[in-house]
């Protein structure tokens, strides 16, 4: 039933790690240089989020271990997030609150590194580890404004530090998921990508979905998975 759409992840995937390649080696050879590497995982604090196909991919490949940290990082999510307000907030408690990916292996390696999301391949840092996994909020603004100042605007996110192309691409990626999806049971599913796995390791979700958004969203609403933060249904 779902076989097409996670093999179109996996397409995607090899694609997108194709193009990242060839983005590097440019950028390297003008001058250019990345601090992501084996290891570092501040990023990891970040609130990572994907399409169902992608988490789908990835819950068919965890060990015990990986399923136990998802149940008890989703348990901590749903706790938390309902004392959250807005986006900001909600952003502070994950980093704050939440902790570290529940993927990071005991070295903080990716223990998915094969089949992470494309947002995770897309978030490449043009500055050193310490600055993925800092709270700006606590920054000077002196410090702020120096921080801003040495940024290239031609390649990064700005106001951020991590390359724009890459990340637009990622999104680009997702959309054409999440379209395909949409096409075929009238409706995507986008949010975090603990969560969704969680909706599909324990709730079994990716066989409600064929059943069409009106029942997918009663049985998330009825057994109270339904939080905007965590999950968003765009029905087509």
């Amino acid at each position: 039933m779902w076989q097409h759409l996670t093999d179109a992840v996996r397409e995607q995937q090899a694609l997108f790690d194709s193009e990242i390649a060839s983005w590097i080696d440019g950028y390297t050879q003008e001058g250019g240089r990345l601090f992501c590497g084996k290891g570092c995982s501040n990023c990891c604090t970040l609130a990572v989020n994907c399409t169902f196909p992608e988490a789908l991919r990835i819950s068919t490949t965890l060990s015990e271990s990986q399923a136990a940290r998802i149940l008890g990082h989703a348990g901590r999510l749903l706790s938390h997030v309902r004392e959250v307000a807005d986006l900001k907030s909600y952003l502070r408690m994950h980093r704050q609150e939440i902790g570290h990916c529940p993927f990071l292996d005991d070295t903080g390696n990716c223990g998915i590194y094969q089949e992470r999301p494309l947002s995770c391949r897309a978030l490449l840092s043009t500055r050193e580890s310490r600055w993925c996994g800092l709270d700006f909020a606590q920054l000077s603004p002196e410090e702020k404004r120096a921080f801003v100042e040495s940024l290239d605007r031609a390649v990064t996110a700005f106001p951020l530090h991590y390359v724009a192309a890459t990340q637009e691409r990622g999104q680009a990626l997702e959309t054409d998921i999440a379209r395909e999806m949409a096409n075929r049971y009238g409706f995507s599913l986008y949010g975090n990508l603990p969560y969704l796995i969680h909706l599909e390791r324990e709730h079994g979700i990716s066989g409600i979905i064929p059943q069409g958004f009106e029942i997918t969203t009663s049985f998330l609403d009825q057994n109270d998975l339904l939080n905007p933060f965590l999950l968003t249904l765009d029905r087509e």
